[in-house]
């Protein structure tokens, strides 16, 4: 995700809130949260537990988690991340809704929705619309001929051996350049371990391993011990945004090709 400045939300109101949107969702998370103009989005509900306890994960052919988003510790909307298999390729689709009220009054809203296709490892498709409170943007990307070209807001050729702002699965975390999927703009980030930590969760206190992000992109992001994203973190105007998964299974990250 992109991130910029985000004014108060409410333009008639005096005490505004100050968000960070994310992309992605990058609000990106998602994603991303990497976050245009309105920081707010870093970081689904994983529905389908007993179907993923009841067969062997790698024969799953999709998972879903469902995210709770908040802001300063009040719930304002939600993210839903599906991964599913579609033969040798892999669809990601990401939906999220926020809605900021003051005094019961919708001041900010952001919606994104996008869709990626992945193979072998490789980013070949992105499609993102995202509307922030009235501003539409659009990320459009394709491989052409061995080349990843981004057509959207922001338009060029791409790095190969890119990421996006979904978060889902670390092996993002080893790679350098991740496309924000609420404009097809890459960004230059560093992950980097930052220690264990512990989180609200589903079912109570979670461990998790923190990763600190930094560079086009400042937010934290925790894996559990199987590696799933379970959430993200970051300033939003002097408050703290979060990303909460509201369940653990059915797992996302297996479904990512193994080197």
């Amino acid at each position: 995700m992109t991130r910029r400045p985000l004014p108060c939300a409410p333009r008639r109101a005096p005490t505004a809130c100050a968000l960070s949107a994310p992309d992605a969702l990058a609000l990106a998370a998602p994603a991303e949260a990497a976050i245009d103009r309105r920081a707010l989005l870093a970081g689904g509900l994983a529905t389908g537990a007993a179907l993923a306890l009841a067969r062997p994960l790698r024969a799953a052919e999709s998972a879903s988690r469902r995210f709770e988003v908040l802001r300063d510790g009040a719930s304002i909307g939600e993210q839903t991340t599906t991964v599913a298999r579609a033969g040798e390729a892999l669809d990601v689709t990401v939906r999220v809704r926020i809605l900021v009220k003051v005094l019961g009054i919708g001041a900010y809203r952001y919606e994104l929705d996008s869709q990626e296709r992945w193979e072998g490892g490789r980013l070949v498709a992105l499609d993102g619309q995202t509307n922030d409170d009235g501003e539409r943007q659009v990320a459009r990307v394709r491989r052409e001929g061995g080349r990843l070209v981004s057509s959207g807001d922001w338009s060029g050729e791409l790095p190969d051996d890119v990421a996006t702002t979904t978060y889902w699965t670390p092996a993002f975390l080893q790679r350098s350049t991740w496309i924000s999927t609420q404009t097809g703009r890459p960004l230059s980030v560093a992950a980097a371990q930052a220690g264990a930590a512990e989180i609200p969760g589903p079912s109570g206190p979670l461990p998790v391993r923190r990763w600190q992000v930094s560079g086009d992109i400042d937010l934290t992001l925790f894996y559990d011990d199987r590696g799933e994203w379970m959430g993200s973190a970051f300033d939003a105007g002097g408050e703290t945004a979060r990303f909460r998964a509201l369940s653990a299974a059915p797992a996302l990250a297996p479904l990512w090709p193994s080197a």
